[in-house]
């Protein structure tokens, strides 16, 4: 949660947020700000477009500008096909090696002020040229008891930083669903939200470590995966130490073959574990990239950063497990009921408004060969349709999607023959079973068991309840009536026009009835009481007649 607004934080927030207007405005989004209504702050400059260069690089180079939270979150959009076009997304895949390192000092002033001693004292060495340098962190090799290991310690300032760029992210998401409704559809506010529940996560390095630990106890049997072994003596908020891993990064290919790897195996052991992780136990990578994945001997797959991990619950499992399945048999129709079911908001879609797009994005993909087959473009597309309709996703289904596009884009580079949908149907399948069997955990059992005893021992009683009520008329049923108003008031005026008909009728039978027993006394030849009825029975025609004219001209 960010912290509270002081005279002192606000000034800070209010010049970076005049420091991020002008950047995106040197860089040419200024007519963007401008329908934001941005502009009304009256802190634009004049428009500055460097030449020769297209919009999406613009972007990227707004975002390096203005740091590592906003470096971050265009690392986030470049996994999003949903919401960003592909050019985009290619131009901010660069921003993934754009971040400047830390000087050694400052990241070992922070190792030992986390830890409490001097680096010698801690490690046998300290190697001061880093590994890896992310937007919220950087990663050094040291030697710890003889065995290599590799510590994570976060950004200098950095939280600070990003409470603040994240605040002003929040009132210009604001501003973009209030003044725009294309982006209102792409849910600004929910994608800011989902941001900075990812940087929360990332910064506290202890929330790292157990799901590190919760990660591999899942796959503690799996011998074809490995996660480093963590040193918790020596992990806090900043700092976090784990075994280093001796392997080749699963994106580089032609090393992989140099060192006699099996690329086919090496890219299914790579689909098939993120699909145990997220169909057979929940929990998986909400932020995944090729640069965390290492092969190890023995075709072994290293995972590395835990950073952000998603939580599937066995609803959300079962929901994406129909969606799956549907598609793989090619049920258009279910396939949208699916996706409706994963929306984020109890408002549906109808399921026939989106069907033909839906059939014909199953025919173009389901048509192409099985190692062309992309399933989270497909998965991507779908989304597109629902949000085009007005529809808006939990978040969870664009976090699984983001898992099976990178994983896709492992299998491509391995050269894989083999596509997603089709090795994915059996974990649906499997979900889809376990669903409809009560015994399928036996701890579940034990509480459907229980849960039903429970019904059956206080069957008698509630039953005895309801009898001793009636018994003594006091059980009520009631019912409420809504939008019935207009048909009552028709069924008033049809009754009404029914029993006037009646009487006119009558009226005439019974004058007619009068003149023929020739009652007296007459005027003429006609009775006087059937000359009355007559007379009656017209002007009631009459009036009913114009009642019925006047009603057909409203």
């Amino acid at each position: 949660m960010p912290g509270p607004i002081t005279p002192r934080t606000g000034y800070r927030r209010l010049r970076r947020f005049e420091q991020v207007v002008n950047v995106f405005v040197k860089h040419g989004f200024g007519e963007v700000l401008t329908r934001m209504r941005v502009a009304e702050r009256r802190i634009l400059r004049r428009d500055v477009i460097p030449p020769q260069l297209t919009a999406p690089q613009r972007l990227r180079l707004a975002l390096e500008e203005l740091g590592p939270t906003y470096v971050k979150l265009g690392q986030v959009i470049s996994t999003r096909p949903d919401i960003a076009p592909p050019e985009i997304i290619a131009e901010l895949k660069k921003l993934r090696s754009a971040v400047h390192f830390v000087p050694s000092d400052v990241i070992k002033g922070i190792i030992e002020s986390e830890l409490g001693k001097p680096i010698s004292e801690i490690f046998d060495s300290f190697e001061d040229t880093p590994l890896a340098a992310g937007s919220l962190a950087q990663v050094h090799r040291a030697v710890l008891q003889h065995k290599l290991v590799a510590i994570k310690v976060q950004r200098p300032g950095i939280v600070g930083a990003t409470e603040t760029d994240i605040g002003i992210m929040r009132t210009m998401a604001s501003l973009a669903e209030r003044y725009s409704q294309t982006l209102y559809f792409l849910n600004p506010i929910g994608l800011v939200e989902e941001f900075a529940e990812q940087i929360r996560n990332e910064l506290d390095f202890r929330t790292e470590a157990n799901n590190m630990r919760r990660f591999a106890q899942n796959f503690h049997r799996d011998e074809t995966v490995h996660v480093p072994d963590l040193y918790p003596e020596l992990c806090t908020r900043r700092v976090i130490t784990m075994e280093y891993l001796h392997g080749i990064n699963i994106s580089d290919t032609q090393d992989l073959i140099d060192a006699g790897y099996d690329l086919q195996l090496v890219a299914k052991r790579g689909a098939v574990i993120g699909l145990k992780a997220t169909f057979q136990h929940g929990f998986f990578h909400a932020d995944p990239h090729s640069g965390n994945l290492v092969v190890l001997p023995g075709n072994v797959i290293g995972l590395m950063d835990f950073g952000m991990m998603a939580t599937l619950s066995t609803r959300d499992r079962e929901r994406l497990a129909k969606l799956v399945y549907f598609i793989s048999s090619r049920d258009e129709r279910r396939v949208a009921r699916a996706l409706n079911e994963l929306m984020e908001s109890d408002e549906v879609v109808p399921a026939e408004e989106m069907e033909p797009s839906i059939a014909a994005i199953i025919t173009e993909y389901r048509d192409r060969a099985a190692s062309d087959l992309l399933f989270a473009m497909m998965l991507f597309s779908m989304m597109r349709v629902v949000i085009l309709h007005g529809g808006r996703f939990r978040p969870q289904l664009i976090w699984v999607t983001k898992s099976i596009a990178v994983l896709e884009e492992v299998a491509q580079a391995l050269h894989a023959d083999f596509n997603l949908m089709d090795l994915g149907a059996p974990y649906a399948r499997k979900v889809l079973t376990q669903k409809v069997n009560p015994l399928r955990t036996p701890h579940e059992f034990y509480f459907w068991l229980t849960d039903s005893l429970d019904m059956v021992r206080d069957l008698p009683y509630d039953a005895a309840i309801i009898l001793r009520e009636i018994r003594k008329g006091r059980l009520k049923i009631e019912f409420e009536h809504k939008g019935l108003e207009p048909m009552r008031e028709t069924l008033n005026r049809v009754s009404n026009r029914m029993s006037l008909t009646i009487i006119i009728a009558a009226l005439l039978v019974s004058s007619s009835v009068i003149v023929m027993a020739g009652a007296s006394p007459r005027v003429g030849s006609m009775p006087i009481l059937a000359l009355v009825g007559y007379l009656l029975a017209v002007v009631l025609g009459f009036a009913l007649a114009m009642a019925i004219w006047l009603r057909g001209r409203r």
